[in-house]
Formats: structure tokens, C-alpha cells, sequence
């Protein structure tokens, strides 16, 4: 019985922390989810921040239209709907494929209207 237990020790000390792993993803989709947004609206990834986070809709904020304007990115498994009040009621859809290279996001984005031609993909990458 000793022993048993000492092995089921020594294994869960292996294993990589499940945490770990889930804060690595949270992580690469909020890079994706900002390189969309950037793809978007034709700025740089570094003009958005991150605010915050409720449920699965992630929010972001930049100075957009002459003002700081929060935009929406509402995560359903693999699809995504960006909309902003900026938009007038306009939306924006990612379509997220997870599986593409280990530890990896690619978003393809889709937006029919809008000033700024996105590229039909963006990715980002955390580590394994």
C-alpha cells in the first residue's frame, strides 16, 4: 500500500500542472483575440488592452473613432463574434482552430464591411 501511494505521489508530481496548461491557453487566445481585433481595425496589436473577462466575452479597449472604445469578442468553442458599439451594429466573425500546431491559435477572420482589409488569418503561440 506504501508503495501504491508513493507511485501515485511521484506520478502527480510529473504531470504538468492542469493550471498551468489552461492559463497557457487563456493566454494565447487573448494574444489571438487581440491580433484579430488589430487585424480589424487596422492598428497595431499593441494599441489594445486587455480589460477584462466575464463568462466567455473578452474585452478590449483602445482609443478608436476619436475615443477609448471597448470591443467584444464572445467565445462559442470555436467561433468568435467581435462587435463594438463603434461598429453601429456591424459584427465581425474568427472562426479559432486550436488543433493547426501544438500550443497554437490561428483565427481566420471574416469581416465583409469595414476600412481595413484583414488578413485572412492571425496567429499566436504559448508554450506546451
Amino acid at each position: 500500500m506504501k508503495h501504491a501511494l508513493a507511485t501515485l505521489l511521484l506520478l502527480a508530481a510529473l504531470l504538468p500542472e492542469p493550471k498551468a496548461i489552461a492559463m497557457d491557453q487563456e493566454m494565447v487566445l487573448r494574444c489571438v483575440l487581440g491580433e484579430a481585433l488589430a487585424a480589424l481595425t487596422c492598428k497595431n496589436v499593441s494599441e489594445f488592452r486587455f480589460v477584462g473577462r466575464r463568462d466567455d466575452v473578452y474585452v478590449f479597449n483602445t482609443h478608436y473613432a476619436a475615443k477609448f472604445t471597448e470591443f467584444y469578442c464572445q467565445v462559442f468553442d470555436k467561433d468568435v463574434v467581435v462587435t463594438s458599439k463603434a461598429w453601429q451594429g456591424n459584427m465581425a466573425s474568427l472562426r479559432l482552430n486550436f488543433d493547426a500546431q501544438p500550443g497554437c491559435i490561428i483565427a481566420t477572420v471574416d469581416a465583409p464591411w469595414g476600412e481595413c482589409r484583414a488578413p485572412k488569418s492571425v496567429q499566436c503561440c504559448g508554450t506546451q
